[in-house]
């Protein structure tokens, strides 16, 4: 008896009958791919044909990029918030690629990779996250660090490293969204009375897009620690010597030993000469379902699918959008394999959060907002729920108990 279809079903993207592996490829090892590889690995039960999964990915450990900030305070160690995804996918069926992808051509179905041999799919997954905004500004390559891989937390430390025996470090922070204002906070309470940190921003406020008590909540951890805010502020340069900003018409100096770059990201571009049309956020048109509009068997999801949301133009370019559609595509992947019906992806805003300090955070979500040290609790308790998956979970827990 036939399958009965949803609006969401779609016909002629299963892959051929017989006894040949159906192969799925997932490009990006972040909140999208990989937790979208690892939830397809648990469907594979429910699926009559064999399955194969490639995942590419080039570096050789997961980033927990929310917590990277925890880092600088020595409040985690490293292989807490970055584990090796050999260890991750040591009991799964998923075959790990470490290599770079370099174009998708979508009418042969494949991959081609910088070091290995092309990859051919049946259905592809791609979930190559942001990057960071092309500098605009004169000198911000090369004389700013970025801070978004633990790459960059490494190279950060090994700065922190270099002024250790300095009597006072000044620290330069441009963009006061929310990696800059994490940023300045740990940064202050890592150096303590040696450290002298400012804030410059072109917006007229700090963390733009969050709630007013996230806001008010990170105003005052700023204050206490004081942290000098610049807003309204036009960057004009970075040297080796400092930041130079325009603010209330006058020119501005801030001298720094390290200036830290996060103004802004952006989705990355498409792989290859395939005619993709991107929406002006640079991200690409999907389906609810998450497919590619002409494309059936290829899903995109995290910061370049411009993902439904209710009442917003869009889901938010963050890892709590990637967690929440990861599942569902693995969902639709076992779907399309299996003949069966799809289901739509619908993202829900399930708060805020943000580190304001050594021991110190906001959360705010479904009516409530806490602050200080129960909600730094309530955060790390939060995100060690979403790290990758149970025998990670449970080593952190063991490393945090004391236990072995």
């Amino acid at each position: 008896m036939p399958s009965k279809r949803s609006p969401y079903s779609a016909p002629g993207s299963v892959a051929p009958t017989g006894d040949s592996a159906v192969r799925v490829c997932i490009l990006g090892g972040g909140f999208g791919g990989l937790y979208c590889a690892l939830a397809l690995h648990q469907h594979l039960g429910k699926i009559s044909r064999p399955v194969h999964i490639t995942l590419v990915e080039p570096r050789d450990r997961f980033n927990f990029t929310p917590l990277l900030y925890e880092l600088l305070t020595q409040e985690l160690a490293p292989w807490e918030i970055a584990p090796a995804y050999t260890d991750l996918l040591k009991h799964t069926a998923v075959d790990l690629r470490q290599d770079w992808a370099e174009q998708i051509d979508l009418a042969q179905r494949r991959v081609t990779l910088r070091q290995g041999s092309p990859l051919t799919y049946d259905y592809l997954v791609v979930a190559l996250g942001s990057q960071l905004r092309p500098p605009l500004v004169a000198g911000s390559q090369a004389h700013s660090l970025p801070f978004n891989s633990l790459g960059d937390a490494e190279r950060l430390e090994r700065r922190l490293g270099d002024l250790a025996h300095q009597p006072t470090v000044q620290v330069v922070v441009a963009g006061a969204g929310p990696s800059g204002v994490e940023l300045a906070c740990k940064l202050s309470d890592r150096l303590g009375s040696r450290g002298h940190v400012t804030v410059v921003d072109r917006r007229g406020e700090i963390l733009r897009s969050y709630p007013e008590r996230v806001q008010r909540a990170a105003g005052r951890a700023l204050g206490k620690r004081g942290i000098a805010v610049y807003l309204n502020a036009a960057i004009d340069g970075v040297d080796a010597t400092g930041l130079t900003f325009g603010h209330g018409g006058q020119p501005h100096h801030a001298p720094a030993d390290i200036v830290l770059w996060t103004v802004g990201t952006v989705p990355r571009p498409w792989l290859g000469g395939d005619a993709l049309k991107p929406t002006p956020f640079g991200q690409y048109p999907v389906r609810p379902t998450l497919q590619l509009l002409d494309h059936n068997n290829v899903f995109v999801l995290g910061d370049m699918a411009a993902m439904p949301a209710p009442g917003r133009e869009r889901a938010p370019l963050t890892a709590q959008a990637a967690y929440q559609a990861a599942p569902v595509v693995a969902h639709n992947l076992a779907a399309l394999i299996a003949g069966r019906s799809l289901k739509p992806f619908v993202y829900h805003h399930l708060g805020d959060m943000l580190t304001l300090g050594q021991g110190e955070a906001v959360v705010c979500g479904f009516g409530l907002c806490i602050t200080g040290r129960l909600g730094a609790f309530s955060r790390r308790w939060a995100y060690w729920l979403r790290l990758p998956t149970m025998a990670h979970r449970w080593r952190v827990l063991k490393h945090r108990l004391g236990l072995r």
